[in-house]
C-alpha cells in the first residue's frame, strides 16, 4: 500500500482520478463524493446532496467538472471551483450505477 485516505462514514463504492489535477474522487455509502489532493492526502471538499450511496464517478479535463450517479436514481454534476451541484437529473427508475462523459 503506497497511501490510504480516510474521511468516507462507511464503505467506498467508486474512485476515479482527474485527468489533469492531482486529485482524487471517492463515492460512499455515505451519500457523498469526496475529492482529496492527490500529493498532500488532504480532503479538498465534500460533495453532498445525494440521499444515497454513490455509486460511480466521473470526471474530465475540459472543464472542472464531475459527475456523480447515486442509488437515489439522481445524476448530479459538479463544479470543481464552488464544489455546488450545477444540475440534477431524475426520472430513473433505479440506482445509477454508471456516468462516463463523451470524449469530445
Amino acid at each position: 500500500m503506497i497511501r490510504s485516505y480516510h474521511g468516507h462514514l462507511s464503505g467506498v463504492y467508486c474512485v476515479t482520478t482527474h485527468p489533469t489535477l492531482d486529485l482524487l474522487f471517492t463515492g460512499g455509502r455515505d451519500s457523498v463524493c469526496r475529492v482529496w489532493d492527490i500529493r498532500t492526502k488532504a480532503e479538498v471538499m465534500v460533495l453532498g446532496g445525494h440521499r444515497g450511496t454513490v455509486l460511480s464517478v466521473a470526471t474530465q479535463a475540459g472543464e472542472p467538472q464531475v459527475v456523480t450517479g447515486s442509488a437515489d436514481a439522481t445524476v448530479r454534476t459538479w463544479d470543481l471551483l464552488t464544489g455546488q451541484a450545477t444540475s440534477i437529473l431524475t426520472h430513473h427508475k433505479k440506482g445509477v450505477r454508471a456516468v462516463a462523459f463523451h470524449p469530445e
